[in-house]
């Protein structure tokens, strides 16, 4: 204060004869004390604090206004001297320049060119910012011609996100490994998303089912026809890339393999992941009328329950377009559980979604007990965050770590409860443990998709129904009958064929 008062002084002639003045001032008090009696002296003494204190607020408020005024001469030289913008600030700008570079180069092409051009053009921006945003700029491919003057011939058109890790993935694959199983052949269109992991290559899983004769990739903007234009995950929709081929199908399909909103719930609230008019709109522009197929009950209902006033102009057909199995992969149990520990499996992605939100009962579906082996392929992360820490009689394998049919071959029970908020929409890895043969225990919402294939129980039940299943072998041996006959009447590739015959393909 002493420093900043020498220096406001020296600076500012006014300041130094109020200064001076309150210093005679308080001499003269000083001398008042001593001579004159209180009646006198007291009044001068408050004049004089309140001249001292008028004095330190000037101070305070010169020293704010000097503050705003270095650091705006200090902020803006910032903005336009390279070694002083801030790392993380040029770090921040480069990603959002790859992030639009990518979304231009796999089709999004208005918004993000906006932002490389006023990334460009802006003075005030990092030179390195904006010389790299002019070289992605230049490095940009134009959009691609027409491939021919005709259409290329295509049974089947697939247009998915292929770039997916889960279940969305393995249902586009198990349905071109059908089709080209029947000699078909299968056009691939990726459509990533925008919004998120637009760069991501595609899935492996697809990619090498890709062998440029019976199942390649269509190009941007190639004129195609086809007898059956399939496209399943309704959120890629939600923005469309700008080099979209011209497509003449027969029938045209969008699989509705996920809801709207991954919540139903007052309490976990409405987590919108797609809107129903936007997509259908999106879609029509495109490729014209088109009908939309549930991939099971429990997202058709919720359709119907949820989102009926947006449902007007969309052909929402009544049968469902359940994924297809490859069954014939899956190693079958022959035998019912000998003795102890009973192996609890299940596999899926490692989210809190997928887990009971609940510790008690998340316990209750999978004992911390020595008579019990609780085996987890997909990661245990978001179930020790429910329960604190893991127990010590489970074995956590992370996702992808091992396949899944030989992992569904060392349980006994396949035990599957997730979130009770989440609607999930159909529930394929239930499914692929049904037809291997383990028997399956699911909370009751999934009854009407599987029906007498699975046993349902609430989670404080679940110990008491695994016990009594491995004490009788008969009882576990049916029970391992119907999950294999419900898998292969629902899922199986001949139950696709079906459906794909009532879509129009000879096959």
């Amino acid at each position: 204060m002493i420093r900043s008062l020498r220096q406001m002084l020296k600076s500012s002639p006014r300041l130094t004869l109020a200064y001076a003045a309150i210093t005679v001032a308080a001499a003269t008090a000083v001398l008042l004390a001593l001579t004159a009696p209180p009646r006198v002296y007291l009044p001068a003494m408050g004049l004089i604090l309140c001249g001292q204190s008028a004095l330190v607020v000037l101070l305070l408020c010169r020293r704010a206004r000097d503050y705003d005024i270095r650091n705006a001469r200090v902020l803006l030289p910032r903005r336009s001297v390279e070694g002083q913008w801030p790392r993380e600030r040029r770090e921040q700008k480069m990603a959002s320049v790859r992030e639009a570079a990518d979304r231009i180069e796999q089709g999004f092409v208005s918004g993000p060119r906006e932002l490389l051009e006023r990334t460009v053009a802006d003075p005030e921006l990092a030179p390195s910012v904006r010389e790299y945003a002019a070289q992605t700029m230049g490095s940009i491919r134009p959009p691609a011609a027409d491939a021919a003057p005709g259409r290329t011939r295509f049974d089947v058109v697939l247009a998915s996100n292929l770039n997916l890790p889960g279940g969305t993935t393995s249902s586009n694959a198990n349905e071109i490994q059908l089709l080209t199983k029947a000699g078909l052949t299968v056009g691939l269109l990726h459509h990533p998303l925008y919004s998120a992991n637009v760069s991501r290559p595609v899935n492996g899983k697809i990619a090498e089912l890709v062998d440029g004769e019976c199942v390649r990739f269509i190009r941007p903007r190639e004129r195609v026809s086809c007898d059956l234009m399939i496209m399943r995950f309704p959120p890629f929709a939600m923005r469309m890339r700008e080099d979209l081929p011209s497509i003449e199908a027969g029938e045209k399909i969008l699989v509705i393999n996920q809801a709207p909103m991954t919540y139903y719930d007052a309490v976990a609230g409405r987590k919108p992941t797609w809107d129903v008019t936007t997509v259908h709109e999106n879609l029509f522009g495109w490729i014209g009328e088109h009908r939309w197929t549930a991939v099971g009950p429990l997202v058709r209902q919720a359709l119907l329950d949820h989102h009926a006033d947006e449902l007007g102009s969309v052909d929402l057909a009544d049968e469902f377009w359940y994924p297809a199995l490859d069954l014939s992969r899956l190693s079958r149990r022959s035998s019912a559980p000998a003795g102890t520990p009973i192996r609890i499996g299940r596999h899926s992605r490692d989210h809190l979604s997928k887990w009971p939100e609940l510790a008690a009962d998340l316990r209750s579906c999978y004992p911390e007990d020595p008579r019990f082996e609780i085996s987890v392929l997909g990661g245990t992360k978001a179930a020790a965050r429910v329960l604190g820490r893991l127990p010590s009689n489970w074995r956590s394998l992370e996702f992808d770590s091992l396949a899944v049919d030989d992992f569904l071959t060392e349980l006994d029970f396949y035990v599957y409860f997730p979130n009770s908020t989440l609607l999930e929409a159909f529930g394929r890895a239930p499914a692929e443990a049904m037809a291997a043969g383990v028997p399956t225990v699911l909370p009751p919402v999934f009854e009407p998709v599987f029906g007498d294939g699975a046993v349902y129980a609430e989670p404080e039940m679940v110990r008491e129904v695994i016990l009594g299943l491995a004490d009788d072998p008969q009882s576990y041996l049916t029970q391992q009958k119907r999950g294999i006959e419900a898998a292969h009447r629902r899922f199986g590739f001949e139950a696709h064929c079906e459906r794909l015959r009532s879509a129009g393909l000879s096959l």
